[in-house]
């Protein structure tokens, strides 16, 4: 009766993404209020009669995608098995609507998808990138990696801008993530990095809470269910968290001592990794923008900040809180082992890990909180290492290049999004029916990502100052002061050297 219960709702689900309908919260009275910057899943392709690529064949020309397969986070592994596919269907649903969607694009376009793949971490795809761009050949149209290094090479002028006249992009249509590639701009006009529901490492990168049911109902002796209605009535707060793990603390190994192998309310992987989901949701305000669309920090106007790093500080400090006694690779294992309530600096992408799967306990998943019941929007940070899409400045056809991108993710979100909502994050994945109305609140609201792809810019003080913050017990105003001016001219200076690379006057 429950599966069968779940795949009533996964299917109520699928039907509302494939009309592009974003599901609404039970209690939200204001759809606007929760929609977010924009909605991942998405689709009404178009029909045969009025699909502006039906007459499109280039005769078997080859589509060359460098695409990346390193694995930035042990709990979810890398997302391209959802863009290159495997050879031919294995009877698996979702990669087999991978391998359908690439034939499909494939034929309509009269193209032949090539990969190579890239196995490096962040840091060494900078040098790879800059050696592409200085040979000058047309090696690649599509290259996909780590946001947090494509942000930056962008600044240098090593890709095309996708606002060119010269592609064929409609960015208007609902699978491409326009509000988060607009907040990736140094200037109006000018934006380099694509992403959209083919880019799928953007959603399985959405950073989101594990917590365990089975744990919360023991110790409440309540329905686990109400920390959902905490979350539709727009009470999940940072206070809310910090009262839900409140005396959760086990001296589990019994050795008298706060350690690993004792039982929290909360684990927090660490300071500065963690604090990303932490910070970019409670939203302090990281930038506004003049006339022309040209960033300036404006964190120390009002006192978001100053409450997050008080908030933060307070969670931390929380005796049933531990804050790095674990590692990334142990983290969801050593949940599934009932060590913590709550679990942090997991992602979407996490729930297909097996360890989840074969979890014996009941396990639910949340958003990161608001900062304030007020705010009533959620936030989701998807993560700096994120896997998105650019196009080098080597390229020599801009119109082919984003004619095949704008098909692909058009295809993604009307063959393979359905499938891997339904039958993998839906059911397979997760066995708690009210999930589905979470998963939707965390895909929903992608913002703030200027704040991770140009942390480094600024010197690395526009997300560090909180961690620092938190971690030496200070005040926001305190951590911020020594690195203010720093901050707001390395950025201004950074711009000025964007415009000047990329010969914008």
């Amino acid at each position: 009766m429950k599966s069968t219960v779940i795949r009533i709702l996964s299917l109520c689900l699928c039907v509302c993404l494939l009309c592009g309908v974003a599901l609404e919260l039970v209690a939200c009275g204001n759809s606007t209020e929760q929609s977010g910057e924009s909605s991942p899943v998405s689709i009404n392709a178009e029909t045969e009669e009025d699909d502006p690529f039906a007459d499109v064949n280039y005769d078997g020309r080859s589509f060359r995608i460098y695409t990346s397969t390193n694995i930035a986070s042990p709990g979810m592994g890398n997302s391209n098995y959802l863009i290159q596919g495997a050879e031919q269907s294995d009877g698996n649903l979702v990669n087999d609507a991978v391998v359908e969607r690439n034939m499909i694009v494939e034929d309509k376009l009269g193209i032949k998808l090539e990969f190579t793949e890239l196995d490096v971490d962040y840091n060494n795809v900078f040098n790879r990138i800059r050696v592409l761009v200085s040979a000058g050949t047309d090696e690649y149209d599509l290259v996909i990696n780590d946001l947090f290094p494509f942000a930056n090479l962008s600044i240098e002028g090593n890709f095309r801008n996708i606002l060119s006249e010269e592609c064929l992009f409609d960015f208007d249509k609902p699978y491409w993530y326009k509000d988060y590639m607009d907040d990736l701009r140094l200037m109006d006009g000018y934006e380099y990095l694509l992403a959209g529901d083919y880019f799928i490492d953007i959603i399985r990168s959405a950073h989101l809470l594990l917590f365990n049911k089975d744990m919360y109902k023991e110790h409440y002796q309540t329905d686990p269910n109400e920390v959902y209605t905490w979350v539709e009535n727009y009470e999940w707060t940072y206070e809310k968290l910090n009262q839900m793990v409140t005396d959760f603390y086990v001296d589990k190994n019994l050795d008298g001592k706060v350690n690993y192998g004792d039982q929290f309310g909360l684990s927090i992987l660490e300071y500065w990794g963690s604090s990303i989901a932490f910070v970019v949701s409670a939203n302090p305000g990281f930038i506004s923008r003049d006339e022309d669309g040209t960033p300036y920090i404006t964190l120390t106007e009002g006192n978001r900040a100053s409450d997050l790093v008080e908030r933060f500080t307070e969670l931390c400090q929380n005796d049933s809180v531990c804050v790095g006694l674990t590692t990334d690779a142990q983290i969801l294992q050593d949940f599934t082992e009932g060590l913590s309530l709550v679990c942090d600096y997991q992602r979407l992408g996490s729930l297909e890990n097996p360890i989840l799967r074969d979890m014996k306990q009941d396990m639910g998943v949340l958003p990161y909180p608001m900062l304030y019941a007020e705010d009533r929007q959620y936030t989701t940070a998807a993560h700096d290492t994120t896997e998105l899409g650019a196009i080098l400045t080597t390229n020599q056809d801009l119109a082919f290049t984003s004619t095949v991108t704008e098909v692909l993710c058009r295809e993604t979100a009307r063959i393979l999004m359905p499938k891997y909502y339904e039958e993998a994050l839906q059911i397979q994945y997760v066995k708690d029916p009210y999930a589905s109305k979470m998963i939707q609140i965390i895909h929903d609201n992608f913002r703030n990502s200027f704040a991770l792809a140009y942390n480094n810019v600024t010197g690395s003080h526009i997300l560090n100052v909180f961690s620092e913050a938190v971690q030496n017990k200070r005040t926001f105003a305190v951590s911020y002061k020594g690195y203010a001016t720093s901050v707001e001219k390395t950025l201004a200076n950074t711009i000025k050297k964007f415009k000047k690379l990329n010969e914008i006057v």
